[in-house]
């Protein structure tokens, strides 16, 4: 398996849109790792040594997609000094939605009380890279003025697919939403999107998969086996793939945006795993104290681990306006995503 290099395009753009502020929903569960165990028959310390996750937030019952989503928004809002009426769209990331009809971001922007077609909202789903897919989209709608303000969330209960029994399927993964505001940038604000890239290497598309649940298989159509309708993953295929097709993937990024690695303020990838994380460092050349990692006490939460990560990185300090960012994912497919943004 060779690598193909993905040469940066011949002209660079900057994109003026500014995201103006971050927001999260944290699960009202705690689930901690060592809890897991005893209820498994683990022995103690397996789920933490295999998952680098100490703790996790799980959706308690009645604790919706929607419901999560609108809460992260309305923090977004508060940060960016902006309310849910200056929206003028919402779109909705996740791999499993409230319902297959209507959308996720429906039910979410009768949350935030936009009705009477005050507001766009559709859903993306590009597994883990949801977060990056809508960001973009939101970004080449701001800057082509076909909105002002729009907000991008991702929210995820991931705990409800998973199969518990499987350590490495399951003892990464928690609940939860990540939002961001996304709005025009002023002519005399440095904030901007200064490249875009995404990549999808299907020859993947059997890495991490849900079978079930979809129009080949279903409640009227059931699956050879009912553990189909839950989350399977090789993750040593996973690593492979990414520790292989990342390199030239980020440099691409960073070549587009005319950045080099000591430019960045912060790394801000999905926290895949500790493993993942550790890539980051070991082969793409970034200081360990660039890359944001909150998976120990949040673990994997699907699409929405990239903005609760892009948001501890603001509320810490760690990224302050005019700095530079990397936002980078992987997700099923095998697909690779990343946005470099001056915050």
């Amino acid at each position: 398996m060779t690598a193909t290099a993905v040469a940066p395009p011949a002209t660079r753009r900057t994109y003026p849109v500014r995201i103006a502020g971050t927001g999260v929903h944290l699960a009202s569960r705690v689930v901690e790792s060592v809890d897991l165990d005893a209820r498994h028959g683990r022995p103690a310390g397996t789920t933490w040594e295999r998952s680098g996750v100490t703790r996790r937030r799980w959706a308690a019952d009645g604790e919706t997609s929607s419901a999560m989503a609108a809460s992260a928004v309305g923090h977004a809002l508060a940060a960016a000094g902006l309310a849910p009426g200056d929206l003028d769209a919402v779109i909705a990331a996740s791999v499993l939605p409230e319902q297959p009809m209507p959308t996720t971001a429906v039910l979410t922007l009768a949350h935030l009380g936009l009705v009477g077609g005050r507001a766009a909202g559709f859903d993306v789903n590009s597994s883990c890279l949801g977060f990056l897919t809508a960001l973009e989209i939101a970004t080449l709608g701001v800057a082509a003025g076909r909105w002002d303000r729009v907000a991008v969330v991702a929210t995820e209960i991931a705990s409800k697919g998973l199969d518990h029994a499987d350590v490495e399927a399951s003892a990464l993964f928690g609940d939860g939403a990540g939002a961001a505001i996304v709005t025009r940038a002023a002519p005399s604000d440095a904030s901007a999107v200064l490249a875009l890239r995404f990549a999808t290497f299907p020859e993947g598309a059997g890495f991490c998969r849900i079978d079930a649940g979809g129009t080949r298989w279903n409640v009227t159509t059931p699956p050879p086996e009912p553990g189909a309708y839950l989350f399977r993953m090789d993750g040593p295929a996973v690593l492979r793939h990414a520790a292989l097709r990342l390199p030239q993937f980020v440099a691409a990024a960073l070549a587009e945006a005319g950045l080099a690695r000591e430019d960045l303020a912060v790394v801000v990838p999905h926290q895949a795993s500790g493993v993942g994380l550790r890539l980051l460092s070991e082969r793409l050349g970034f200081a360990p104290e660039q890359v944001v990692d909150v998976l120990a006490e949040r673990g994997n939460q699907v699409a929405a681990s990239l903005p609760n990560a892009l948001d501890a990185a603001v509320a810490s300090g760690r990224l302050r306006r005019g700095e530079h960012a990397l936002l980078l994912g992987t997700g099923a497919g095998f697909a690779m995503g990343a946005a470099v943004v001056r915050f």
